[in-house]
């Protein structure tokens, strides 16, 4: 009996604050404030004027045009502040017999590099994909298509191949992140930043705190723990 607990990325295994998008914008030499690029390209996309890979292309032409280098993107992941509590609680997880994985909007080298050794708890990690030419600059995002809608699509995969909806959790803490709610699945939204947070029908669960071991009351039966003789550092 397979049990997963998938995760979103930004403001969900970092801590709360600027998210690497804005970080690598800020990078390549462009604001992120009102009526800024990153802005308008963010809205034409939730407005439906882009789809998901049009909106990215755009993106590689900016971020390119500001030689944004593999170096600095990087350097963002490695200076992105990590959840407190997080080697603890991936590694409780994994003990009580979950599977891991990472589906986000962020950037998969951003996510490697800001998690380090902790990756190794994870099966697998869906997110856009920088590839970068032979000068170190970016070259090409291929985009990911588990993001907004997609992440509900995933968690639909997860299910028609066997998984019980009943043994998926899925921790996420932004609007980009509700559709997964109509799938059934328990969800946990950690630290909002959404106004739907108090919504039963999207979240099953709120947490807030420093520490992402926040999630495990929620997901670990206390008196499971005790059979398994597994500590739960909450």
């Amino acid at each position: 009996m397979e049990k997963f607990i998938v995760f979103d990325f930004d403001g969900t295994l970092t801590q709360k604050g600027q998210n690497a998008w804005q970080s690598i914008w800020q990078s390549a030499g462009y604001s992120i404030g009102e009526g800024s690029e990153y802005r308008k390209l963010f809205s034409e996309y939730i407005n439906g004027n882009y789809s998901y890979k049009e909106w990215n292309d755009r993106t590689c032409e900016y971020l390119r045009k500001g030689n944004l280098s593999s170096i600095k993107v990087y350097t963002i992941g490695a200076l992105m502040p990590s959840m407190k509590g997080i080697k603890n609680t991936l590694k409780t997880l994994r003990e009580n017999g979950y599977k891991l994985i990472i589906v986000s909007g962020s950037i998969k080298q951003v996510i490697k590099s800001c998690l380090k050794d902790n990756m190794n708890y994870f099966s697998a990690v869906y997110a856009n994909d920088f590839l970068f030419d032979s000068n170190g600059i970016l070259e090409k995002i291929n985009p990911t298509r588990f993001d907004f809608d997609g992440k509900k699509r995933f968690i639909e995969l997860l299910i028609t191949s066997g998984v019980n909806a009943k043994n998926i959790t899925f921790v996420g803490n932004s609007y980009n992140d509700e559709k997964v709610g109509e799938t059934g699945v328990k969800t946990i939204c950690i630290n909002p930043e959404t106004e739907n947070h108090t919504n039963k029908e999207i979240w099953t669960n709120v947490v807030r705190g420093e520490s992402i071991s926040k999630i495990l009351p929620f997901i670990i039966d206390k008196n499971n723990k005790i059979e398994n003789k597994i500590e739960l550092n909450y």
